[in-house]
């Protein structure tokens, strides 16, 4: 019986469509499992006992990790959700640490900028009203000598005539850009607070530009009261010889202006005189007066433009400096822990699902496979055995018009001239009655009413039947059960007209 079975191929749109017949069994299972993925996550969740909040690897997120070069890179981690809850609330605490930093720098910078432009404002105010640089007239200096000695002692240094006509105005220099406070000292700085002011020299400055004298030498010279300090310095400058002497130079454009400056400082003697009269006796002499050099004048103008050129520098830098101030702050993100335990739930209830439909799939699949059920014609391989029609009226194929019209018209053909007809099925009857319904018609339209419907093992109704045709059900007959039949019958030497397939 084995020498007529064969391997043939899957018929995978015949298993597909097996597959989609039981598609409510399959759902059904796999619904049963999405339930026990659900229930299990529940009691694991809800029932145990054990913190869900606590389970490790349950929140995803990026964080910023310093590398030992320096450099920072993004990586993601994953924690419990309380882990998750500190890490934020971390975050949250070191950004607000950094947002209070980030503002107390910008604040300081900007109340440095504000500083710097209130000074580029004073410095082209002074430059736009400046006796000195404004004019093109020859301006005219009167410099004065002053020499003070302790009471009751005597200074070796006395006023040589020889100084007069010698004094040069100095040349002012240009003030360097300023640096930082936390920038150490230079040996230029250590140098120049070496030679600072001596008391008696800090007070002669002091008293000299107080806001009455400011005010006398402006009104002198006829200016405003709301004259620069600035513009004033220009004018009437004190320079330090040593701890007991100085220089007091008055500059105008022209001499009667310097006479009239000389006016305000003899005022000036006479109250140094009187608050330094207990220690000191003060000694002044003019020791001056004469044009000043045009070239003082351009070194002036020279300079106070590259001090505003400095300042626009400092002043862009800083703006620079403002807008550079970096804040890194990392994200602060929530998450419902309500919602990673609904996460749970669905991941299990479609991972039980998926795993149901698969084990579900599977075992169809070995059932069609295995089940040793007739499952396509080819399946029988006999030379001399025809197929009359294949109508497939199974349980997930549905009988074909144009195969049962064939099935029709190949009775007629073949039964023609036969008296009676027998047909043998391994089923029973009620299962093939759509084609011996068909078969049953045919004979009829042909006069023929001998016709009856037998198992393989009616022998006898078989060897004295005029013909005989197989009916076979597919995925209902068994495979080794029809062969068997075929084979029985080519034993006892009778033909058969062929193999009806419902």
């Amino acid at each position: 019986m084995n020498q007529y079975k064969e391997d043939v191929e899957i018929d995978l749109v015949r298993l597909f469509k097996y597959l989609l017949s039981k598609s409510k069994k399959l759902l059904l299972i796999g619904i049963v499992f999405g339930l026990a993925g659900l229930a299990y996550k529940y009691y694991d969740v809800e029932l145990s006992g054990r913190s869900f909040a606590d389970e490790p690897n349950l929140v995803s997120y990026e964080k910023n990790v310093k590398q030992p070069n320096g450099t920072i890179t993004v990586e993601k981690k994953k924690a419990s959700y309380n882990q998750f809850l500190s890490e934020m609330e971390s975050r949250q605490k070191n950004n607000e640490v950094q947002k209070t930093l980030a503002s107390y720098e910008k604040a300081n910078i900007s109340s440095e900028l504000k500083v710097l432009e209130n000074e580029l404002k004073d410095q082209q105010n002074y430059m736009e009203n400046s006796v000195l640089l404004n004019s093109d007239q020859v301006c005219y200096e009167a410099v004065h000598y002053y020499l003070a000695s302790e009471k009751g002692g005597k200074n070796s240094i006395k006023l040589q005539p020889v100084i007069k006509n010698k004094y040069v105005p100095g040349v002012p220099q240009v003030q360097p850009v300023r640096r930082p406070k936390s920038a150490a000292n230079t040996e230029a700085e250590i140098v120049q607070l070496e030679a600072k002011d001596s008391s008696l020299t800090s007070f002669a400055r002091t008293l000299l530009y107080t806001d009455k004298f400011k005010n006398e030498f402006a009104s002198a010279l006829g200016l405003s009261d709301e004259t620069s300090d600035k513009l004033i310095e220009e004018l009437v400058t004190l320079n330090k010889i040593d701890d007991i002497s100085f220089i007091i130079s008055l500059k105008a454009t022209s001499k009667e202006d310097v006479y009239k400056l000389q006016k305000v400082l003899s005022q000036y003697d006479s109250e140094l005189t009187s608050f330094l009269k207990n220690e000191y006796d003060i000694n002044s002499n003019e020791i001056s007066f004469g044009k000043v050099k045009s070239s003082y004048v351009e070194a002036l103008r020279e300079q106070e433009s590259q001090h505003v050129n400095d300042l626009l520098i400092e002043i862009e830098n800083k703006k620079q400096e403002l807008n550079s101030v970096a804040l890194v702050e990392e994200p602060v993100t929530s998450v419902s822990l309500n919602k990673l335990k609904l996460k749970k739930y669905a991941i299990f209830a479609f991972g039980g699902l998926a795993v149901g439909l698969f084990l579900a799939l599977g075992a169809f699949t070995c059932v069609y496979l295995f089940d040793g059920r007739l499952h396509d014609p080819e399946n029988l391989m006999f030379d001399d055995l025809k197929t009359l029609a294949c109508v497939h009226d199974s349980s997930y194929s549905k009988a074909s018009a144009d195969e049962i019209q064939k099935l029709n018209e190949s009775v007629e053909v073949l039964c023609k001239d036969k008296k009676s007809v027998t047909v043998v099925s391994t089923l029973n009857e009620s299962e093939i009655v759509n084609v011996t319904s068909v078969i049953k018609d045919a004979l009829a339209a042909n006069g023929i009413s001998a016709f009856n419907i037998v198992k393989p093992q009616n022998m006898k109704s078989i060897s004295e039947a005029d013909a005989l045709i197989l009916a076979e059900k597919i995925d209902r007959s068994k495979l080794d059960d029809v062969i068997g039949e075929i084979v029985q019958i080519k034993n006892i030497k009778k033909d058969i007209l062929g193999i009806v397939f419902a």
